[in-house]
């Protein structure tokens, strides 16, 4: 087919608006948009990460969970060291709490055993009295109190009441004082202080052998060798006479070297001491005061005025003689 050889006839094109009629519609357009403030703060730019050799576009779906699960598992192995951590500083702290808490259950525990196995061993059949051990007696017969506290035999050492003991010995009036001692496994041991004889009272047609305390030890037809007559005032018992106790205090007080000498006394109040000495000397001894000093002067006057019959220290600091 053969082309045309003439000119070819292009369609006719619509009018376009020319560059002079557009430009001044746009130049108002621009100068009503308001002014943007310029951003000074300097960038920094973030160097894109390399892609790696056969990365292409998205990861695919295998890739993303390998990541999310290797994150997980560095997140529960970062919390679990945490806790370890956490779990050592608290370990660190408290371990002299610990050591204290285990010390005190410690001593506790022995406490416990010592006492349990003390409790058990004392009241256990190996621990029962089986003998009755008697010192310091001279004139009260060892058997005797011996034979007072048999009932006691068989009673475990602790359950030994000191209210029985005392009441075993209540009818010996010898027995002073005493005191008592447990001698594991099966020992009781009783240590006795007599009284001592210090004054003969005649009370009636008898003499008494009386201690300091006016308690009647013995008593006989005859006064007692070697011990002062003491006279009390008719009607009275010793135990209940100032007298008496003022002149029993006074015969106490004496040294043995002089006690010896002294064969009676009297009074008839607690401030009237009289003293008779071997061949019939007196001595006005007045009350219980200033003893010491008393004595002091007694001897003195014996030595220095020995053939003198009265001998008066009622006034310690101005003795007189007769």
């Amino acid at each position: 087919m053969r082309r045309p050889s003439g000119p070819v006839q292009r369609a006719p094109q619509p009018p376009q608006a020319s560059t002079a009629t557009r430009e001044p519609d746009a130049e108002p357009r621009r100068a009503a948009e308001p002014a943007r403030p310029v951003d000074l703060t300097p960038r920094i730019e973030t160097p894109a990460r390399p892609e790696k050799q056969g990365e292409k576009g998205e990861p695919d779906a295998t890739q993303g969970r390998s990541s999310g699960l290797g994150s997980w598992r560095e997140v529960r192995r970062a919390v679990a060291a945490r806790r370890k951590v956490e779990r050592g500083e608290a370990r660190r702290f408290t371990a002299r709490t610990r050591r204290r808490r285990q010390l005190q259950f410690g001593i506790a525990g022995f406490v416990v055993l010592v006492l349990g196995g003390a409790v058990v061993t004392a009241y256990s059949p190996v621990m029962a009295l089986r003998h009755i051990e008697v010192v310091g007696t001279h004139n009260v017969a060892a058997s005797d109190v011996q034979q007072a506290l048999r009932g006691e035999l068989g009673t475990p050492l602790p359950l030994v009441k000191s209210a029985d003991v005392r009441h075993a010995l209540d009818d010996f009036r010898l027995i002073e004082s005493y005191s008592t001692q447990l001698e594991p496994p099966s020992t009781l041991v009783v240590r006795i202080t007599e009284r001592t004889p210090l004054a003969v009272v005649k009370q009636g047609s008898s003499y008494e052998v009386v201690d300091q305390a006016g308690v009647v030890l013995s008593a006989g037809a005859t006064p007692q060798a070697g011990l002062p007559v003491v006279t009390v005032p008719a009607g009275q018992e010793p135990q209940d006479s100032a007298g008496f106790a003022a002149a029993a205090a006074v015969i106490a007080a004496l040294p043995a070297a002089v006690r010896t000498t002294v064969t009676g006394a009297s009074a008839t109040g607690a401030n009237n001491v009289t003293l008779t000495l071997a061949g019939g000397k007196q001595v006005v001894w007045g009350d219980t005061g200033q003893m010491d000093l008393k004595t002091a002067d007694l001897q003195a006057l014996l030595k220095g005025a020995a053939g003198a019959s009265v001998y008066d220290v009622s006034s310690p600091r101005a003795p007189i003689t007769r």
